[in-house]
């Protein structure tokens, strides 16, 4: 029974947003004719296939980049390693992604001879999030209590077993909600690198506003297109939450 009213509850909201979003766009747009976006629908489609295959790119290179940053936070006979970290950190924080993205491409992929755009797309969203993730690495492994480190070396193991069979179960389990936003946020922040000229998802679907001058279906259609690469990963992310015995934080 109260499965069933929690299902109940999930498809009212459901509803009450597709009234709210239908009544806003038959108040403010004409009637919506998505005719043009159908003779174009296999060119939005490898723009939706690319989106997908950059994003996933970039969130596996952004989980190893912000190991890679912590770890080189954490080395204290290297202090260089630590400064270069730190520097990396500061501007990805102090900076909007749409500028790295330009800087990325039009300056220095133009100075290494870099004209792979979907090359410098997964590299900008993986130096970029994964910035933020060494910092969620950083919370998950310190809020460790200090007595199984202590544990793990009067048993002998070596930093590398400890991290493996101690401390990253544990870590896996902490960071996993909030690396399921950041996921979602490199999904959302692929749209930026149109501005590289990519042809992802908005670059293509640009394209065809620009030829139809049918905006409003546009938007409509990315917005359902980002819908469906994000929502089945948050539901995953918290069935396996689940399994893992891992209370949501909302």
């Amino acid at each position: 029974m109260k499965n069933y009213r929690k299902h109940l509850n999930f498809i009212f909201a459901i509803l009450l947003y597709v009234a709210f979003f239908y009544f806003v766009i038959t108040r403010v747009g004409d009637r919506l004719d998505f005719s043009s976006y159908i003779d174009y629908r296999m060119l939005l489609f490898k723009g939706w296939l690319r989106t997908i295959a950059v994003s996933i790119l970039g969130v596996l290179l952004s989980l190893i980049v912000g190991l890679v940053l912590y770890f080189m936070q954490q080395i204290k006979r290297f202090p260089f390693l630590h400064s270069l970290a730190e520097i990396h950190k500061t501007i990805i924080f102090g900076t909007p992604l749409i500028v790295i993205a330009i800087v990325a491409y039009y300056f220095i992929g133009t100075a290494f001879n870099i004209n792979s755009r979907m090359f410098i797309g997964v590299m900008t969203l993986g130096l970029y999030i994964g910035a933020y993730i060494a910092d969620i690495y950083k919370g998950a492994i310190e809020s460790i209590h200090i007595n199984q480190w202590q544990t793990a070396k009067m048993f002998g193991f070596t930093k590398y077993q400890t991290y493996r069979y101690i401390i990253f179960p544990q870590v896996l389990k902490s960071i996993l909600p909030p690396l399921a936003g950041q996921f979602a946020l490199t999904i959302k922040g692929s749209a930026l690198l149109s501005y590289m000229a990519l042809n992802e998802f908005l670059n293509e679907v640009n394209v065809v506003q620009a030829i139809s001058y049918d905006v409003m279906e546009g938007f409509i259609i990315l917005s359902i297109g980002y819908w469906l690469i994000t929502v089945p990963l948050i539901v995953a992310v918290r069935r396996f939450e689940n399994k893992l015995h891992v209370r949501v934080v909302k």
